[in-house]
């Protein structure tokens, strides 16, 4: 990357992967070494493609008050002290969501549906094993409804749930069969997330900046997984974790000899921020 390097005033973190270690849980050293930042004047952003209630207890068990890029950017949202202001709001396109409520409804797939900062899901099909699997990861509560009624409504982003090897046919045909009309992106490996056109988290970052008066390059952003990557690669550092996937690392200025069960956060904090 070209970017003129500045020290850090700002921290974006991803989430699963990079701060959680494999068994969900943030490693002490991680949460150190961002309050140890945020005490010296650094804020800490949180970049997940959960939606906002489901971030805020990563943030209670940091014991921080954190600006949150959510929907892998789709929504960008201030700190809790500011009373969360809405700093950036892109849905999906309602023609495309509509499109996976077809889709899923006649072939029985679960496809996850945020609106409104809830999570709807339909009934029936070979649903439940994917649901229970979404709540123990994220900690997320269903709305069990017929998401045939939200035609019309444009969510936050959908997500499509299935075994890994179909979720990657079924990504080779959405991405030929839609085109530019949606963002599609592989992340967990049976989660095939769709947001609106251009969003990702490396599209949230010179709002947010912006917003906390400093410029991209002065972002230190920290990710794993191939939904990272623009995050990364937009950042004045952008820094893979060990364990993060083939683009990440590509795209990264600087690749951690810790993995996220390490406290490769931690890592990264000291040698960037101190």
């Amino acid at each position: 990357m070209t970017h003129e390097t500045k020290k850090p005033r700002l921290i974006a973190v991803d989430i699963d992967g990079t701060l959680l270690n494999d068994q969900k849980q943030i490693p002490p050293e991680n949460i150190d070494a961002l309050r140890q930042a945020q005490s010296n004047g650094v804020a800490v952003a949180i970049a997940s493609g959960r939606m906002p209630p489901l971030i805020e207890p990563i943030q209670d068990k940091l014991g921080m008050d954190c600006a949150l890029i959510s929907y892998n950017g789709g929504r960008v949202v201030g700190t809790r002290a500011e009373g969360r202001p809405v700093i950036y709001d892109n849905p999906l396109p309602a023609d495309v969501a509509r499109h996976f409520v077809e889709f899923s409804q006649s072939q029985g797939y679960l496809l996850n549906f945020f609106y409104n900062d809830r999570l709807y899901a339909d009934h029936g099909g070979d649903r439940e094993p994917f649901r229970t699997l979404y709540s123990r990861h994220t900690g997320a509560e269903y709305y069990i409804t017929d998401l045939a009624q939200f035609d019309g409504c444009a969510p936050s982003k959908v997500i499509l749930l299935t075994a890994p090897d179909i979720r990657d046919q079924l990504y080779d045909r959405f991405v030929d069969e839609l085109g530019a009309r949606a963002a599609i992106f592989k992340t967990e490996p049976m989660y095939l997330e769709v947001m609106a056109p251009g969003v990702n988290k490396g599209a949230a970052l010179p709002t947010l900046a912006q917003y906390c008066g400093i410029s991209t390059d002065e972002i230190l952003a920290i990710g794993d997984a191939d939904n990272d990557t623009a995050m990364i690669a937009a950042a004045g550092i952008g820094v893979a974790v060990a364990n993060g996937s083939v683009a990440t690392r590509q795209a990264a200025d600087y690749i951690t000899e810790r993995n996220n069960n390490e406290a490769a956060v931690a890592e990264a904090v000291h040698r960037f921020v101190g």
